[in-house]
């Protein structure tokens, strides 16, 4: 009799237990016992358009060279960019004899509000009053559109290279990065590959100029700067993967070509 009464007490545990799970098991589950729906992340997701996708309302400076859309937190968007092409001007040396030009380059940040289209930001650079060969470019395939952050707030990039040259010496880098009206650059010289022999040492490791020991040599110091941007400053407040992404964007762009 003593057995019979454990064995039923013990039942009864088993069953109290059991009940226990599946009530555990519904919570977690939802009252139909299926599993919880998947929480959405809203993701970026930027498309390359053509010049002649750029809305009627909006209104730019020189030629169209790319256009992305995308939407995010702040609705629909446009990166623009486009440059005007180089044209005479009044020289920055004076008494030079022969003719000056100068080019022009712009980038815009476009959020569409109701049927119109408000300015995010805009950047423009120009090589003005040049005599000699001028370059005033964005580096083909650089722009992007990324959410770093994955907070549904679109970061915007574009590297563009600068020079007034009559000599072998590298063009300057610009890299721009936005995050709404926010903006972060890097700025420096490209590092000018003149024949296949020619090796380049920079790494991430040793592409801040301001972190390198100055070198006593003039001609040292300005082989130096030689494919390095200047300063890492205005990304102090940043969040750390838009330095991270710039600096490898920056690498992957910074070499020049002699003829190209």
């Amino acid at each position: 009799m003593k057995i019979n009464s454990f064995l039923f007490a013990l039942l009864l545990v088993f069953s109290a237990c059991n009940n226990d799970a599946k009530q555990n098991n519904n919570a977690t589950s939802g009252s139909n016992g299926n599993r919880p729906a998947e929480v959405t992340v809203k993701k970026v997701e930027p498309n390359k358009l053509t010049p002649a996708d750029v809305p009627a309302g909006i209104t730019i400076k020189g030629k169209v060279q790319e256009v992305w859309k995308w939407e995010d937190t702040n609705g629909e968007n446009y990166l623009i960019t486009s440059t005007v092409v180089p044209y005479k001007d009044k020289c920055d040396y004076p008494d030079f004899d022969e003719p000056c030009f100068t080019a022009e380059l712009y980038a815009y940040q476009f959020r569409k509000a109701g049927d119109k289209y408000e300015l995010v930001w805009k950047a423009e650079d120009a090589v003005k009053g040049c005599g000699f060969d001028n370059t005033c470019e964005f580096i083909k395939d650089a722009a992007t559109v990324t959410d770093l952050d994955a907070d549904y707030l679109a970061e915007t990039k574009v590297q563009y290279k600068l020079a007034c040259r009559s000599d072998v010496s590298p063009a300057y880098l610009k890299l721009i990065m936005h995050e709404g009206s926010l903006k972060y650059s890097l700025q420096g010289s490209m590092w000018l590959k003149a024949s296949d022999d020619d090796k380049f040492t920079v790494t991430e490791e040793n592409v801040n100029l301001e972190k390198l020991p100055k070198k006593q040599d003039e001609f040292e110091q300005i082989m130096q700067t030689w494919g390095r941007y200047e300063s890492e400053k205005e990304f102090v407040s940043a969040p750390p993967e838009f330095l991270s992404f710039a600096k490898n964007e920056w690498m992957k762009f910074v070499i020049e070509k002699i003829g190209e």
